[in-house]
């Protein structure tokens, strides 16, 4: 009974319409996509027509690819991650009172990597296709793990600084799971180059653990101060990346002849982090970042 009244106090503090207009924001790109997938229904060509083909290429395809994808399973399984995403993100930024940080950024970070994917499929010699949202999920991962950060700062009264070492283990024990669910999933074990990568990231992993083993321990001794509801959301992106991992692979590509690129998926990762660190330093000086109305009523706490 005291969970639940503790959850009715919660949502009483709730500006629902403010939060609600904020959310409308960050599902502007999956109502495009949803919207292209209907119209495909009625018009199949649409589907490679408006993805990057080398074979039969056009400019505006650059703009297209990343709200079409190869089939509705692709399409539903990158909408679903994005949706996780980017409404936990938007969570996040919430309780931070970073909204409209959070908004600006990953605007920022679905326009760098609309043009990257695409310009990353024109100068790469093995992709001749590229579609779906998977990259910029990718993108907005990385750009979630800093706002966790600054979750986790605010939370335990620390510098953001002290825990870079746990992000870094975040990203690398990611991107291990990343290429091994690739391998496991195309067979490619005896692809040199993947098991050297494979072996050189879970050494750095390893080591990295060891280096920053000292962070871990703060952070477990943070997190033993935090009340359920930190707790829950520190065990919903944990939950939420190891989906991400898993899922970023769809199954049935493999029974076509395209096979999703590894590469890009990992340097969407790289993209979200370094773009949204940047981008967060410069931006967080402009007054206007400072100036919005709390969805979550602090008073009342």
């Amino acid at each position: 009974m005291k969970f639940f009244e503790t959850c009715k106090d919660f949502c009483s503090t709730i500006n629902v319409r403010l939060f609600s207009v904020y959310l409308a924001f960050t599902l502007i790109i999956p109502v495009i996509t949803i919207a292209l997938e209907y119209l495909i229904t009625y018009n199949p060509s649409f589907r490679t027509d408006l993805q990057v083909n080398l074979q039969n290429f056009h400019v505006y395809q650059l703009f297209t690819s990343s709200f079409v994808h190869v089939n509705f399973d692709h399409f539903l399984g990158n909408v679903t991650i994005y949706l996780l995403i980017i409404i936990y993100g938007l969570l996040l930024a919430t309780i931070l009172n970073k909204k409209r940080l959070y908004l600006v950024l990953t605007k920022v970070i679905v326009v760098v990597f609309l043009l990257f994917g695409a310009l990353f499929t024109l100068f790469n010699m093995t992709t001749i296709y590229y579609a779906g949202l998977s990259g910029i999920d990718a993108a907005l991962a990385g750009l979630l793990l800093l706002f966790w950060l600054m979750y986790l700062e605010q939370k335990s009264n620390r510098s953001m600084h002290s825990y870079f070492g746990v992000i870094l283990v975040f990203i690398l024990a990611l991107f291990t799971g990343i290429i091994a669910r690739y391998m496991f999933l195309y067979h490619t074990t005896k692809n040199t180059t993947l098991v050297y990568g494979l072996v050189v990231i879970t050494g750095m992993l390893v080591v990295a653990i060891f280096i920053y083993r000292y962070q871990f321990v703060d952070v477990y001794h943070a997190l033993k101060g935090f009340d359920w509801s930190s707790r829950l959301l520190t065990i919903a992106i944990i939950v939420i990346f190891l989906y991400f991992i898993w899922n970023i692979f769809p199954e049935h590509l493999t029974n076509s002849t395209r096979v999703v690129s590894i590469s890009l998926h990992l340097a969407g990762i790289i993209i979200g982090i370094f773009v949204g660190y940047l981008s967060m330093i410069y931006l967080e000086q402009i007054t206007y970042f400072h100036q919005e109305k709390e969805v979550v009523s602090r008073h009342s706490r």
